[in-house]
């Protein structure tokens, strides 16, 4: 998709922190500074995404999320993941955001620099 920002950092266009990747998927560090895991095909939300991208982003979601928990030193892990307008979706690529979680607020980590945390999480992977 031509205007679709996952699909300008998949083809290279657009520079991103890149934490694992593979054929079919690619998790990278959001603006935010927590990983999303984003489907190389243009799949607009949950309702046009098929049973085998799925079961690979689950299957992800589980490797990246116990490397930011490892990586981190985070408490828990927040999954979240929108679908269509009226739910808040803004980017109409399917993506899940993973949002490590501290029970002491003053742990946060997301205010590192992008570079530290994703060798942080790397290194766990």
């Amino acid at each position: 998709m031509e205007n679709c920002i996952f699909c300008k950092i998949i083809e290279k266009k657009i520079p991103s922190h890149i934490i694992d990747e593979d054929d079919k998927l690619i998790v990278l560090l959001s603006l935010e500074n927590h990983p999303l895991i984003v489907p190389k095909s243009h799949i607009t939300d949950i309702f046009s995404l098929d049973n085998e991208i799925g079961a690979l982003i689950m299957k992800k979601a589980i490797k990246i999320a116990k490397a930011t928990k490892d990586g981190l030193n985070c408490d828990g892990i927040y999954l979240a993941q929108a679908n269509g307008k009226a739910a808040g979706q803004d980017v109409f690529h399917y993506h899940l955001h993973l949002y490590p979680k501290w029970n002491n607020k003053e742990e946060n980590h997301l205010a590192e620099k992008k570079e530290i945390l994703v060798s942080k999480i790397k290194a766990k992977l």
